[in-house]
């Protein structure tokens, strides 16, 4: 699910060169701006298009912030326009370029997959006296003017609940996790070895919006599919949840992955045309604000995350339930993970085909689930065909 080492030097490449091309006196908006990358790029949590993904789902999606110490008396259009006319400016050979409410999206379709990165410019809100994008900022949004955002501290909420550890029932089943933490101006992207490491939360992120997307698939939901930011703060919400659980009574990894699931909603808050899911390091960022649009606009984005909700709750328990064949199992998860058969087949033939000793209810598949999302656990007596309903998975 996680880009390639050569899909993410090329888009580390690509975004190398927004400094450059901002790098101009034409316009005094931009001057002495300062690049860093935000969204799930900077979060670690980028994932590839899933297979047979139709147009608007087969990019990589990047973003970037643009932070502008020069803009603190412009409208939030006119810095758009600026940004737009230099893009264009300096992409008009290798990329297009196109608007965005936020933004500018620089596309590159001659990559395949192709990738576009979203550049959107900000300036520090009221009262922030930081420099370089840190702090509560203000995005330019062709509508509305500003809009508030908090994208570092964001970032850095994220990597706090991520370092946190989940206690275990019998920690020698895992394989060490290395937890790694984590003129115009130009911050790096995270090294392609940070990006990969899987760390509980950065993985089940990267599950999650692969899910979403095959699940958008099926059901012909793409426009109004859950974003991206809603899915990563209420997994990351209820990770912490879920660490603070373990500490009384440890988990088996794949009971945490569960309780992680299962837990997401709770942190919505509101109902109809009040939803709010926020950053919690800036209560005026709300990731739901789509969910409350009027006219039953926005009842259409609510639908979908709990219809959404509801089949990632089932596909998490794939490996808890008998299909009847290892085959019928295999296509399962590869319709609603996006993981390839070989893989699956490649797992399944390490597991032994009986398994003496096992906890009641426990069957091949859910064995098969756990290692595929990192437990690598055996345990050593029921056969499949007695298992029952599953209390505590070994």
């Amino acid at each position: 699910m996680s880009l390639s080492e050569p899909q993410y030097v090329t888009i580390e490449d690509r975004y190398g060169q927004i400094e450059k091309i901002l790098n101009t006196p034409d316009e005094p908006l931009l001057a002495d701006a300062h690049v860093f990358v935000q969204g799930s790029v900077g979060l670690r949590t980028t994932t590839c298009p899933p297979p047979d993904a139709p147009k608007k789902l087969a990019t990589i999606d990047a973003d970037a912030i643009v932070w502008l110490p020069n803009a603190a008396h412009a409208t939030g259009l006119e810095v758009l326009q600026a940004l737009e006319r230099r893009l264009t400016a300096g992409t008009r050979v290798t990329a297009k370029v196109e608007q965005l409410r936020r933004g500018v999206r620089i596309v590159y379709a001659d990559e395949r997959p192709g990738f576009h990165i979203d550049v959107t410019p900000a300036r520090n809100a009221h009262r922030n006296v930081d420099t370089h994008g840190h702090g509560q900022l203000l995005v330019a949004d062709r509508h509305a003017g500003w809009k508030d955002s908090s994208p570092r501290p964001y970032s850095l909420w994220l990597q706090e609940v991520s370092d946190e550890v989940i206690t275990v029932a019998r920690p020698e089943l895992l394989r060490k996790q290395h937890m790694v933490v984590a003129k115009a101006s130009q911050e790096d992207m995270p090294d392609y070895d940070d990006y990969i490491d899987a760390n509980p939360l950065r993985a089940a992120i990267k599950l999650l919006k692969r899910n979403r997307d095959l699940w958008a698939m099926r059901e012909n939901r793409i426009d109004d599919r859950p974003i991206s930011a809603v899915i990563t703060t209420l997994a990351t919400k209820a990770y912490e949840s879920v660490v603070a659980r373990s500490r009384n009574a440890p988990m088996q990894p794949i009971e945490a992955l569960l309780a992680l699931v299962d837990a997401m909603p709770q942190f919505i808050r509101g109902s109809r045309g009040t939803y709010q899911v926020l950053n919690p390091r800036n209560l005026d960022e709300n990731f739901a604000e789509k969910w409350n649009r009027p006219n039953g606009e926005g009842d259409a984005y609510a639908a979908a995350f709990y219809a959404w909700h509801a089949a990632a709750k089932a596909d998490i328990r794939l490996g808890l339930q008998d299909l009847g064949s290892a085959d019928a199992f295999e296509t399962r998860m590869n319709e609603r993970f996006g993981v390839p058969r070989t893989l699956i087949k490649g797992v399944l033939e390490t597991l032994p085909g009986t398994l003496p000793g096992r906890a009641l209810g426990t069957t091949q598949r859910s064995l098969t689930l756990a290692k595929l999302l990192g437990a690598g656990a055996t345990t050593t007596g029921v056969s499949t065909a007695t298992a029952q309903s599953v209390g505590r998975l070994g």
